[in-house]
């Protein structure tokens, strides 16, 4: 059962009857599990008339949270990562904000990816927000071409490496004989590749690997630690359709 199907059963036995008042703390309490701040959105949500923009951000989080949140044990996982150091509302609000700018399904399908790993803590915190930024500062189409080419250096200037130049995915890498500019990935790049855009590539990530913040060379994963199966496609479009 998916985790907004869970709060809609809590609704239906009366367990939560307040709609919302304050969105954004409820928001920020969504964003951490909080089953009786997501269902107080719920019923804000039916009983009120949002507008566009209110419903398509809805529709985003819902797909989020059914993504991230398989069972209990993510929900404190999750809350207990962004909440260390006291910085609960800052995380969170970072979060919040990583799910509304993300303007396609694939870029929620992309943090999903990301989220997961950092539930198993494939990436810590840091790595983390800057995956989530580089999704939503970066065009879907810019993410598609970083994974069609992530293996190949030296690239000829395209609008698509203009693009993830800005983000700062690719930099100039060489001038040719011919003086002409090339490109090649970031180290940035090929952790977003990894842990969010083809993480569901089982060919070209067949063993996923933890990566420290500072980016140094990641070591084999130890026997034993904790494991998930990747979502499939099949069962993320599924919840993007709800």
């Amino acid at each position: 059962m998916k985790f907004t199907e869970k709060i809609q059963g809590l609704i239906s036995r009366g367990e939560i009857q307040d709609a919302s008042t304050n969105m954004l703390e409820d928001t920020i309490g969504a964003v951490l599990g909080d089953p009786i701040s997501v269902g107080k959105i719920m019923l804000a949500i039916v009983k009120s008339p949002f507008f566009i923009r209110e419903q398509l951000f809805w529709t985003k989080m819902e797909a989020f949270l059914n993504g991230v949140y398989l069972n209990e044990n993510d929900c404190a996982k999750l809350r207990a990562t962004l909440t260390s150091d006291g910085e609960k509302q800052d995380n969170a609000l970072r979060l919040v904000e990583s799910i509304d700018r993300a303007e396609t399904q694939q870029k929620i399908r992309y943090l999903i990816n990301a989220t997961r790993c950092l539930l198993v803590d494939f990436i810590d915190r840091p790595t983390y927000f800057r995956i989530c930024h580089a999704i939503i500062h970066t065009l879907e189409e810019d993410l598609s071409f970083l994974s069609e080419h992530i293996n190949e250096v030296d690239i000829t200037y395209s609008t698509y490496v203009q693009g993830l130049l800005s983000s700062g995915l690719m930099y100039q890498s060489i001038i040719d004989a011919n003086d002409e500019q090339k490109y090649s990935f970031t180290p940035l790049a090929g952790i977003v590749d990894q842990y969010a855009v083809s993480y569901e590539n089982t060919e070209r990530y067949p063993n996923p690997i933890q990566l420290s913040h500072n980016f140094t060379a990641p070591q084999p994963k130890l026997p034993g630690m904790l494991e998930w199966e990747p979502i499939s496609d099949e069962e993320i479009d599924d919840i993007l359709k709800k």
